[in-house]
């Protein structure tokens, strides 16, 4: 997607055209207004596709949080900012992109936990947000090695390539 066209109407309004498939245009505008007390979003669509119900889940996910630790400290993690969740010697970790943190709920709690999100069971001891998903390619046995926006690859175990397919197709209609 590009932006055909913005426009700064005043230093308070910004309207941004982004292109969509087809030729329809997808407006944004972003308005500062000093005297609101929170953050408003409205959505207004001819008709409800898939892509809008997408953009609302993303909008929904963006407040969700998992409880991490470090060094006996709770910390609150934005789920935006995590790259998968891992189990390794019995313990569960949360893996952001140049930090981990250790969790203290089971993996199966917080995939249940996380069920609408773009989280996702990619093996027996590992859940993948799907947003951080940079490439994909097939690997020996039947399986997928996926590549992160960070760099770093995780093998999907054969068991799970058709739901992650399947899950990709529903979240980005690929």
């Amino acid at each position: 997607h590009r932006a055909c066209e913005t426009k700064s109407l005043e230093t308070e309004i910004e309207m941004i055209y982004i292109e969509q498939k087809g030729g329809a245009c997808l407006k944004l505008i972003l308005q500062h207004k000093e005297e609101l007390n929170e953050v408003e979003l409205e959505i207004r669509y001819p008709e409800m596709t898939k892509r809008i119900s997408k953009l609302v889940q993303c909008i929904k996910q963006y407040d969700l949080e998992i409880e991490g630790y470090q060094d006996d400290k709770m910390y609150q993690i934005p789920l935006d900012q995590v790259y998968y969740i891992a189990v390794v010697d019995r313990k569960t970790f949360v893996y952001l992109d140049q930090t981990v943190y250790e969790s203290r709920k089971t993996i199966q709690a917080i995939e249940t936990m996380l069920e609408e999100t773009t989280i996702i069971r990619i093996g027996k001891s590992v859940l993948l947000n799907i947003s951080m998903i940079k490439s994909a390619k097939p690997y020996p046995n039947h399986r997928i090695m996926v590549e992160l926006v960070n760099g770093e690859q995780l093998l999907v175990s054969r068991k799970y390539i058709d739901s992650l397919k399947e899950r990709i197709r529903s979240e980005y209609g690929k």
